[in-house]
């Protein structure tokens, strides 16, 4: 039976709110700024005149998630942008960041108060309450921007601008290669536990699966914070499935990979990108060569990449490496690169500037299109494309060699 465009809908949506709730519930904490504040980037001497204001909005120091390390990389493309690149038109790019606690109440006065400063664009970051305060940034006609997008209200607001799909493209990518190029017949998934949210999800990638010609599928669901992920390990591994599709946070992520080197399992597992941390594969040990991960971004290994993966590098400690800082360190850049493009630089202008690109250059990711049609039940998703990585035992390798892109999967469940 066909689903529903409903349930398609609560499909996607329950699968990118969950990996952003599930890496909430374990990533580290930090401490930054209680509300908006600026941060110029860097000395930049011979900028001058008003500075071109970026809004910035993520959450820290929450029980839900913190992710400090968005707002760093944002800080940093900021300083990099002034030092290196010469601002917007020779005037200095200023970063206005505001935390919230995920709440909608918490992100409502961010958007307020980033409003309030009249930026020419909001960047997300990740923040479980942003759908409450997307209206708001609506009415003020502030485009907003993320390369790390959450939920429905991200990705379907007319001034919201997705510069890659998430965990609902890393998923369509994932099955999109496993199908596709490596031809699997029996494919098996480990899942976090979290009924309720689960099921239309659970339901739509099944169905694709099927249709896909996989023969043998198990799904396997367990506690984000169980005391033994072994057992799951080891029913996901039963019946020697082609492939292990892996859905948790990063370090719930770890510890399956942990277990995975203890088991000596050979059988390959592939992970979303919010799993995409060396600390995953460092987990695993020997066995770390049989992990794979999605991810929308280019490897940010030791070495290689352009000038933009260079500065990512050099200044973001590895520690704070990982594909939602990159897509934070990406964005801005993004948005300075469409805004010196421009000869003016308003939000208006940026918001039509953004609906009229056409496979533009993107920042360590593929070329996005923002005309709405990528996905039509989300038409803020620019780009669906994603890489499968491996480690390499010192980075992130590219085994893909090419983009895969899953949105194609979507007309098998409308």
């Amino acid at each position: 039976m066909t689903l529903s465009r409903r349930a398609v809908v609560a499909a996607v949506t329950a699968a990118v709110v969950l990996s952003v709730v599930l890496a909430g519930c374990t990533s580290r904490r930090g401490g930054g700024p209680a509300g908006p504040g600026r941060t110029n980037g860097g000395s930049a001497s011979q900028l001058s005149g008003p500075p071109v204001k970026f809004g910035f909005v993520s959450m820290e120091n929450t029980p839900l998630g913190s992710f400090p390390e968005t707002r760093i990389a944002a800080q940093g493309a900021v300083a990099y942008a002034n030092e290196a690149l010469g601002g917007v038109h020779g005037h200095p790019v200023e970063l206005v960041p505001c935390v919230t606690n995920g709440s909608p109440e918490s992100s409502q006065d961010c958007a307020n108060r980033l409003v309030a400063e009249k930026p020419v664009a909001v960047v997300g970051g990740v923040d479980l309450g942003t759908e409450a305060a997307m209206g708001l940034y609506e009415r003020a006609g502030i485009p907003y921007v993320s390369g790390s997008p959450q939920l429905s209200g991200e990705l379907s607001s007319r001034t919201s601008f997705s510069l890659t799909g998430g965990t609902l493209t890393d998923l369509l990518g994932i099955t999109e290669y496993l199908t596709a190029t490596k031809h699997l017949k029996k494919v098996h998934a480990l899942y976090a536990d979290l009924p309720g949210l689960l099921t239309a999800a659970i339901q739509g990638s099944e169905k694709i699966l099927r249709a896909r010609g996989v023969s043998d599928i198990q799904l396997v669901r367990e506690k984000v914070d169980t005391a033994d992920f072994a057992p799951a390990v080891s029913q996901a591994v039963s019946g020697d499935p082609d492939a292990i599709v892996v859905v948790f946070p990063a370090q719930s992520c770890a510890r399956i990979a942990q277990v995975a080197g203890t088991l000596q399992i050979k059988t390959p597992m592939y992970f979303v990108g919010s799993c995409a941390s060396p600390t995953v594969p460092r987990a695993a040990g020997p066995s770390a060569g049989n992990l794979y991960f999605a991810s929308a971004y280019l490897p940010f290994g030791t070495a290689g990449g352009d000038q933009d993966a260079e500065a990512f590098r050099a200044r973001l400690p590895e520690t704070q490496r990982s594909p939602l800082s990159q897509a934070s360190f990406a964005t801005v850049l993004v948005v300075r690169s469409l805004l010196a493009e421009m000869s003016q630089t308003t939000s208006t202008d940026l918001t039509a500037a953004f609906r009229t690109t056409r496979d533009h250059p993107n920042v360590m990711a593929h070329p996005f299109t923002c005309d709405g049609t990528a996905i039509n039940v989300f038409p803020a998703v620019c780009n669906t494309a994603i890489r499968i990585l491996r480690w390499s035992g010192n980075g992130f390798a590219d085994v893909s060699d090419t983009w895969v892109d899953g949105r194609e999967l979507m007309k098998l469940i409308t």
